[in-house]
């Protein structure tokens, strides 16, 4: 994606940023839709051999490699696994006592920021705090209410709201079906993972049996119970099933069924507590026939 394009008043900003040389340390970008983009568009800022007016120039060798996220001195952390471990963190904290390999700077993107470990955010805040050398740290995620408060009073909280329409299009433009391009469009937070999921068989599958169970439930809840198998069958991980709760929430939204989106907030609360897929799915469901047997 194009920062300048899905997010033109916050490219604008950060681009009076660079030229007036205020760009602070430490930053918390919350809400997904281009933080990763504008993070990458910054180090190059921050690293390029030939700016324009404080800008990147994106041609030169620095900026090529931050764009290949191949910079040595561009450090992207992402979770193993559920989680940023604190070894992955403690590792980073040696780094920056170093002398950068390409210049002074160095510069921390740490993905789904939300997913560190207690003792590896607490491990980052002193690094925040009382940094030993140039340092640029930037926390990406899609929701800020997890991040440790002592983590986001010392950063710049920036917030970065959807750009639903520009996604869409987008999505249409690659011969995604305006459907899909739609529901897409509202549970991803970029267009590549748009596009990933969009041509992924499971996917399909999970869509098509998502729209015939949500036709079910408000026909017959008997049958929408026996259902929920084969929803388990297709959304058979973690990942898969918190895009199937994305996914009924906006199917439940576009038949303006509001009771059953009222169920599905609550199911997915059952859900992060660790309870089965499917039996949040028969809450639902149950609930639905209970009503109906009033």
């Amino acid at each position: 994606m194009k920062i300048a394009e899905i997010q033109p008043q916050l490219f604008a900003e950060f681009s009076r940023i660079l030229q007036a040389r205020r760009l602070s340390h430490a930053y918390l970008f919350s809400g997904g839709f281009g933080g990763f983009e504008m993070a990458l568009w910054l180090s190059q800022a921050i690293f390029c051999e030939n700016p324009v007016n404080a800008l990147p120039c994106g041609i030169c060798r620095a900026c090529r490699l931050v764009e290949n996220q191949e910079f040595a001195d561009l450090h992207i952390i992402e979770p193993e696994g559920q989680m940023i471990k604190t070894a992955q963190i403690r590792e980073l904290t040696e780094v920056f006592s170093e002398s950068g390999y390409d210049g002074v700077p160095k510069v921390v993107l740490i993905r789904e920021a939300e997913k560190m470990h207690q003792n590896a955010a607490n491990a980052l805040l002193k690094s925040i705090e009382e940094p030993e050398s140039e340092i640029y740290i930037f926390l990406l995620t899609d929701n800020e209410n997890l991040i440790l408060p002592t983590i986001k009073s010392r950063t710049q909280v920036v917030n970065f709201p959807k750009n639903i329409q520009y996604l869409q299009e987008f999505l249409e433009k690659n011969e995604i079906l305006k459907t899909q391009a739609e529901l897409l469009a509202h549970i991803c937070n970029s267009t590549d993972e748009a596009l990933k999921l969009a041509q992924a068989n499971w996917f399909l599958e999970g869509l098509n049996r998502l729209e015939q169970f949500v036709k079910l439930l408000t026909n017959s809840s008997n049958e929408a119970f026996l259902y929920l198998t084969s929803l388990s069958e297709t959304f058979d991980d973690k990942e898969k099933q918190k895009i199937a709760f994305d996914l009924i929430l906006q199917l439940f939204n576009q038949e303006k069924l509001v009771e059953e989106i009222q169920k599905t907030f609550y199911a997915m609360k059952m859900w992060r507590s660790n309870v089965r897929f499917e039996s949040c799915l028969a809450y639902i469901v149950l609930e639905k026939k209970e009503r109906s047997a009033r």
